[in-house]
């Protein structure tokens, strides 16, 4: 009996490592897939976060024109004049009465049109008219 108890346990050992290789392969197959659904979210985040920067960069230039028009001359000068009531050596600032009204533009589709006319238009029309 002695070799049959041999040739058993030699069987049963074998059946254990087999085992063992069958789990450490599942174990192995079920870590590659986490690993590939992984690589998977993460490249749809770069391309989200690809987009983004996109959307940013354009922002970005947006702002940067914005902020070289606002240190220009010109807007400084516009500033200065229309909401600053400044003026340039020799000239003079009047400030007309928010009531006053030009004399020609008195219907209600012209009124429509004064708002919409620019300032230097607005003193025109008074002066001229």
């Amino acid at each position: 009996m002695g070799h049959n108890a041999t040739r058993e346990s030699s069987h049963g050992i074998s059946r254990v490592v087999i085992y063992a290789i069958l789990i450490f392969q599942i174990v192995l197959i079920g870590s590659l897939i986490r690993g590939i659904q992984v690589s998977y979210k993460s490249r749809e985040r770069v391309e989200i976060l690809q987009e983004k920067k996109g959307q940013l960069e354009e922002e970005n230039a947006k702002l940067k024109e914005d902020v070289a028009y606002v240190q220009s001359d010109y807007y400084i000068e516009k500033v200065a004049r229309e909401e600053l009531q400044r003026a340039k050596p020799g000239e003079q600032v009047v400030i007309l009465p928010e009531n006053q009204r030009v004399s020609g533009l008195s219907t209600g589709g012209e009124k429509k049109q004064e708002k919409q006319l620019k300032n230097w238009e607005k003193w025109w029309l008074l002066l001229v008219e």
